[in-house]
Parts: C-alpha cells; sequence; structure tokens
C-alpha cells in the first residue's frame, strides 16, 4: 500500500480543534448533574463510565457534523466504546514499557492545537476550567497518541526493515505503471481480531455508512471512527496504484468517483470503507517539476562594483569551479575565497529558477557533480554545483519509496501488535 510519508500520530486538525471548544458548553450540563456513574467497561484493573462514554460520543457528533439525537448516540455508542478500550489498553502498555505520556508531551500536543486555532498558550485549557470540563477527559486521546507513538517506536520498528531488493522491486512496478490513472484514497479501517467479532465490526462498518449518507464529512468521521494508522489524518492513504492493495480493495477504488464512499469492503485484516479524493495520471511530471539538490558558493559584490571588481571576483569564480570534481568541493574551495560563503539547497523546483534566466537554462541540465555560474545575483556573484535531482521521470526517489514501504509495514506490524494486546487483555464490556 503507497503512502504518503506522514506522521502517523499526528495532532488533530484545527477544524477538529475548533469543534472540541464547541462542545465544552453542550457538555457543562452533563458534567455537572452527573450522578451515580454507572461503569460501562473494564480494561484490565481500569474502569470506563457512562460518563465518559456519554462525553465522548457528544464530541463525536459535534466533530462530525451530525445531527444529536437519542438515537444517533445509541448507534455511536458501541463504536467509540471499542475505541476508548483500545485507548486504555495503549496507555496501560506504556506505563508497562515505561513509555507514558509525561504532562508536558500532553501541553505541548495542545499548545500545538491552540497554535493552529490561532489561541494563546494555556487559554484552552483555561476554557476547560471555566466551562467545568474535566482536562483529563479532553487530554485522553491525545494521551493515548503521544503513548502510541512511543510503542511504535520502541517495540514495532525494530522488528520492521527495507531491503534494497524491496525498493527495486518496487521501482520496477511503478515504472510499469506510467502513464496509469492512480487515485487519491481515503479510508475508514474496522479491525477484525477474531472470526466471532466479524458481524458486529460489520455492523459497526454499517453504522459509520449511514453517518456519510447523512453529511457528514469523510475525513472528520475517519478521525473518530477509524482504526487505521491515518486516522489522525482524516484516513488519507495517498495516492494509490492499481495492484498496490487488497485485491478486493483495488476492486472497489476502480469502481468508485471522485468524491464518493464505498460500501464496506471486507479483507482479512477487517472492514474497510474507502473514498476517492480525486484521481491524476501517474507519474507525468514535467521538466520545471525535477526537484535538485544543489551547493551554492557567493562571492560578496556590491551592486555598484567597478568593472575591475568584476573581473577580479569572476577570475576567482572560475578558479573555484575549475576546484570542483563533486558538489561538496563547492564549499572546500568557499573556505579558500577570501569573503566567499557557501551553502546547501535541497529540494529546489527547476521551474522556480526561472527569476533567473540563466540559471534556469543551465543548472537542470548540468551532470551530477557538475558546476554553473558565475552568476550574477544581488549578493554577487554565485556559483552552483549540481549534487543530486529527481523526479525527471515522474517517479518517487528511492528514499520515498523506502518511506512508503516502511509505512506501510509500520502499519500492519501495529495492528498485530494492538491486537495481541486486546487478546492477552481482561476486558469486560457491558451494554452501554
Amino acid at each position: 500500500m503507497r503512502r504518503v510519508p506522514s506522521n502517523s500520530c499526528g495532532s488533530m486538525s484545527a477544524l477538529l480543534f475548533r469543534a472540541l471548544m464547541a462542545i465544552t458548553i453542550a457538555l457543562f450540563p452533563l458534567c455537572a448533574s452527573a450522578q451515580g456513574l454507572r461503569v460501562v467497561a473494564r480494561v484490565n484493573d481500569d474502569a470506563i463510565t457512562d460518563f465518559e462514554l456519554a462525553q465522548r460520543i457528544l464530541f463525536a457528533v459535534r466533530t462530525t457534523g451530525l445531527q444529536d439525537s437519542p438515537d444517533m448516540r445509541q448507534r455511536l455508542a458501541p463504536q467509540l466504546l471499542r475505541q476508548m478500550v483500545d485507548e486504555k489498553l495503549q496507555i496501560q502498555d506504556a506505563k508497562r514499557l515505561g513509555l507514558r505520556a509525561t504532562e508536558a508531551e500532553v501541553g505541548q500536543r495542545f499548545a500545538e492545537l491552540e497554535r493552529a486555532a490561532g489561541m494563546g498558550r494555556g487559554q484552552f485549557r483555561q476554557y476547560l476550567q471555566s466551562a467545568g470540563i474535566p482536562y483529563e477527559i479532553a487530554a485522553q486521546q491525545i494521551e493515548a497518541s503521544i503513548a502510541w507513538s512511543k510503542i511504535v517506536r520502541r517495540r514495532v520498528r525494530p522488528q520492521v526493515d527495507v531491503s534494497e531488493t524491496e525498493i527495486d522491486d518496487a521501482l520496477a512496478r511503478l515504472r510499469g505503471n506510467v502513464g496509469k490513472t492512480e487515485s487519491r484514497v481515503a479510508e475508514i479501517f474496522v479491525p477484525i481480531d477474531r472470526v466471532d467479532q466479524a458481524e458486529d465490526a460489520r455492523r459497526g462498518a454499517e453504522r459509520i455508512i449511514e453517518q456519510l449518507k447523512r453529511g457528514a464529512p469523510f475525513g472528520a468521521v475517519a478521525q473518530q471512527f477509524s482504526h487505521g494508522a491515518t486516522a489522525a489524518t482524516g484516513g488519507d492513504l495517498g495516492w494509490i496504484l492499481p495492484g498496490s492493495l487488497d485485491p478486493a480493495l483495488d476492486t472497489a477504488i476502480e469502481k468508485l468517483q471522485p468524491r464518493q464512499a464505498s460500501d464496506p469492503v471486507r479483507t482479512p485484516a477487517g472492514w474497510h470503507i474507502l473514498y476517492v479524493i480525486d484521481r491524476r495520471q501517474f507519474a507525468t511530471a514535467r521538466p520545471d517539476d525535477v526537484r535538485l539538490n544543489l551547493v551554492q558558493l557567493t562571492l560578496a559584490l556590491p551592486v555598484n562594483a567597478s568593472p575591475d571588481e568584476t573581473s577580479r571576483a569572476s577570475s576567482d569564480a572560475q578558479k573555484a569551479m575549475a576546484g570542483v570534481k563533486q558538489c561538496s568541493d563547492l564549499h572546500v574551495q568557499a573556505r579558500q575565497l577570501k569573503g566567499a560563503t557557501s551553502g546547501d539547497l535541497n529540494g529546489i523546483r527547476a521551474g522556480d529558477l526561472q527569476a533567473n534566466r540563466q540559471m534556469y537554462e543551465e543548472i537542470p541540465r548540468l551532470r551530477i557533480g557538475g558546476t554553473a555560474g558565475p552568476f550574477r545575483v544581488a549578493e554577487g556573484l554565485q556559483v552552483v554545483s549540481l549534487c543530486s535531482k529527481a523526479g525527471n521521470d515522474g517517479l518517487p526517489t528511492r528514499d520515498a519509496i523506502s518511506q512508503q514501504i516502511l509505512l506501510q509495514k509500520l502499519e500492519a506490524a501495529g495492528r498485530r501488535y494492538m491486537r495481541d494486546l486486546r487478546r492477552v487483555a481482561t476486558v469486560d464490556i457491558k451494554r452501554p
């Protein structure tokens, strides 16, 4: 499964954050009147109360844009309770491994959310307190997310590697797909840990479909209900080529139109709801889209430099160029020239060089390790050496392919790890 690299444990979007703020007033009466809390689930030694579940349901309703009603809350309760059970298991396992999220880390995540929403540091916590909402209720999801990312890094990542052969095979498949149509796909994943859970999982997936048909945004629903690694980013899997996924998923994607969601699709791992965001032709990059990694040497020269000053600087630049066999040599030359500086420029788009026509025409045509210049710029004279370039054939680099394979393997390994946590745990779920 191809992925766009990303932080699988990233924070909620600004939109989701604002929605969380919006529900605090609605939650206040519930907090004030909560009496006689009932335990709806026990997860090893921890309990989940009906009060906590009720708040989580309200949170989901508001952030997904669903119309609130007793019937809607009742249908959401089993799915959200399962999410809360998983969060308890993640926090418990992190504690066992000495990897718990610290108060400072949770606070930092809240600070990131506040910046995204244009708030000052600490304002969100103050708002929660003023509304009578326990800080711990809002922090639980964040704590579980941080704890799970630590578990993945410590226990899952060391078991996963990507070989050069795997990269070669993936690159060969990509070359065979040049010109084909690829789809940007999002996913909501409902796992099946045991065969006897398949029907319950299917009903959960169908309830999600009902929400989508009522107009709930796919990304917001994925953030609340998906058990996949991409839930935090709205389920976005990135650009998917035919043949990249399980055959059942490939078939479902092929039948979908852009901005259309599928019915639940069964794979050995669970139920998947797919959504096609967009489509495009694969590997059709233009020359201007080539990404260049460069080293530049700059000789300071005032704008009103005399002809003699310009000539001397140009001569020095030419000598520097003659001493370059590979791009890193330009740094060495800069240290030997009085008044010269050097620096790395990575990921420069070839089309962005058009501001200097000479640079635009010469630099992208260089061989690797070659130099061009000197070019007159505002700072003086510049010499540029080309270290590498990528994207001229529209294909991802080997590093990008390696990262995609790694993310795919991590997701599969993380699902197995989570499944094992559930299997060994003592979980007693009451009827919500």
